[in-house]
């Protein structure tokens, strides 16, 4: 038996299909994390539309391969073969059309409804291939062709309406921040597994009766059962797992096309061959050409990325000392940015030798426009530190924040961008905090002994793109702080933040653990609240930048 496989070449090929893709695969294992790298949303979704395309162009041209010869090759196989693929290619292209960032179609597209059709389309086709290579191929099956397009169309529609409109009725395969579901990835197990016993039943039907075609395909669903693995390592509906997934995919597809071809196409279908010959022709340039654009897109993002880097060093640089000691009140502040560049922002300086400010702002969103716009606010407060006719003004919190909210008004920002800001001035001299708020959505904690109380501010009206049609009036409050005294400002990072069992940080749990913990020392009560947030939170990656500022009199 092993005589006669070394001598026969045709087993060469799915053991080269074996070997040449699980040496691929072992390499991309190899680059760990990076293979969790993401594509930007457009480029990816282009990509992926061109290979959808490709391999849905297989499915059909198959289909109507096996459809206009079938009086010649009426057999159960054949109809069999002509359905699935014709299923799976209607299926895909629902797929295609409803991926993560696609247009609306009827409803909304996602990763659920793209991920749903995925199982779903691979499902129907192992199971069905399977099904193909146990019945006889020789067995006829007469039948109106018809029968195959009528059926294909109940199949898909039923598919369609189910996970378009009766969402409840589908298991869940993606969550969107989570990843994979088990049941997704237990799928995935499933069909590569119907796949292995299709490539063995397959090699098996070459060895018995000597017809190249079984072989050939079998090393077509080698190279898919790859691809199905790679489907399920990504994290990211946009990583590069993702991406080879769907290189492997086509690679099958073709393979498959080649296989029906020469098995239902004869002399009479010379030119449909020559066509398949272009089209693979084709398929090759478009992979030299994804691949250069895919190095492109890494040195591009290679580049973006240190220049990212760059700007957060530059922004960290410009936060005060997290420990800052003035006599009379001592400041400690943490800043935990959810990205590597932050949409919020704080300062504590000195305006003259009586006074001492002190600001947080939270701009809306993330990444570096939110990191310029904290910029532009520290720029704007501490440009009039500097100027003598304006130093007074600082003096002021109502004043700052209603001349702020007019440049920022004067000022080409976009009008969905917002500032909130909550800004007060220490005076050493009397011991006064006057303050005022715009909009900061969490409200300062007054804190005397184990008395804790929230700041009431007279304003909530963001610095935003509204000075056309409101010019709010902020003003001020003033608090006397006695020795011993507290004040604690956070954003509302802190408290929405979640752990790993999506459980909220809570104000609740924030007061308590001030409650617990007022006789400690203001620096020990400091690290006490920013220890158990990090050990809250462990691992669970943030979804808003968190900043904690305690000042003690």
């Amino acid at each position: 038996m092993v005589k006669h496989l070394t001598k026969d070449k045709n087993y060469l090929y799915p053991a080269l299909a074996l070997l040449g893709s699980l040496v691929v695969f072992l390499i991309l294992g190899m680059l760990g994390p990076f293979m969790h790298t993401t594509i930007e949303n457009k480029n990816f979704l282009a990509l992926h539309i061109v290979f959808e395309f490709i391999s849905i162009l297989f499915s059909f041209s198959i289909f109507t391969l096996v459809f206009y010869t079938y009086k010649e090759n009426s057999n159960s196989r054949s109809i069999l073969l002509a359905f699935i693929f014709l299923t799976i290619g209607t299926i895909d292209t629902f797929h295609t059309l409803y991926y993560k960032g696609m247009p609306e179609f009827f409803t909304p597209s996602c990763a659920f409804k793209a991920t749903a059709f995925w199982v779903i389309s691979r499902l129907i086709m192992s199971a069905g291939f399977l099904l193909a290579v146990i019945i006889s191929g020789d067995k006829p099956f007469r039948i109106s062709r018809w029968f195959v397009p009528v059926m294909s169309f109940l199949v898909s529609a039923a598919v369609f309406y189910l996970v378009v409109f009766r969402r409840d009725l589908v298991p869940e395969f993606y969550i969107e921040g989570q990843g994979l579901t088990p049941l997704k990835i237990y799928a995935e197990y499933a069909i590569i597994s119907l796949q292995v016993i299709t490539a063995a039943l397959s090699i098996h039907e070459y060895s018995r009766t000597g017809n190249r075609s079984p072989i050939i395909f079998a090393t077509a669903l080698i190279i898919s059962i790859f691809s199905e693995l790679c489907f399920t390592l990504y994290i990211s509906v946009y990583d590069l797992y993702n991406f080879m997934g769907h290189i492997y995919k086509i690679i099958s597809y073709s393979v498959m096309f080649n296989v029906l071809f020469i098995q239902n196409v004869r002399l009479p279908y010379q030119k449909l061959k020559e066509a398949d010959l272009i089209l693979k022709n084709h398929a090759k340039t478009l992979e030299r050409e994804v691949s250069r654009a895919r190095d492109q897109i890494f040195d591009t993002n290679k580049k973006l990325y240190r220049d990212i880097e760059y700007a957060r060093e530059i922004q960290q640089s410009m936060l005060p000392e997290k420990k800052l000691d003035f006599g009379e009140v001592e400041f400690f502040s943490s800043l935990i940015p959810n990205q590597m560049l932050s949409g919020d922002f704080y300062n504590v300086f000195e305006i003259d030798d009586n006074n001492i400010g002190v600001y947080v702002v939270d701009v809306s969103g993330h990444g570096i426009s939110s990191a310029i716009m904290t910029i532009f606010a520290d720029r704007t407060i501490l440009t009039n530190k500097l100027d003598p006719y304006k130093q007074q003004l600082l003096l002021s919190p109502a004043q700052v924040l209603n001349d702020l909210f007019s440049l920022y008004n004067s000022s080409n920002f976009p009008a969905e961008m917002y500032m909130l800001m909550f800004y007060g001035v220490f005076n050493r001299i009397t011991g006064e905090f006057t303050y005022s708020s715009a909009g900061l959505n969490t409200q300062p904690l007054y804190i005397s002994g184990p008395e804790i109380t929230a700041l009431e501010c007279d304003s909530a009206f963001p610095i935003c793109k509204m000075g056309k049609f409101i010019q709010p009036s902020f003003k001020n409050s003033i608090l006397k702080l006695n020795p011993g005294d507290r004040i604690f400002i956070y954003s509302d990072g802190l408290t929405e933040a979640v752990n790993r069992e999506e459980m909220p940080f809570t104000e609740e749990r924030l007061m308590g653990i001030l409650r617990r913990n007022h006789t400690l020392s203001a620096e020990e009560l400091f690290y006490e609240i920013f220890d158990r947030f990090t050990c809250f939170v462990l691992d669970k990656k943030l979804e808003d930048d968190v900043t904690l500022m305690l000042i003690q009199c």
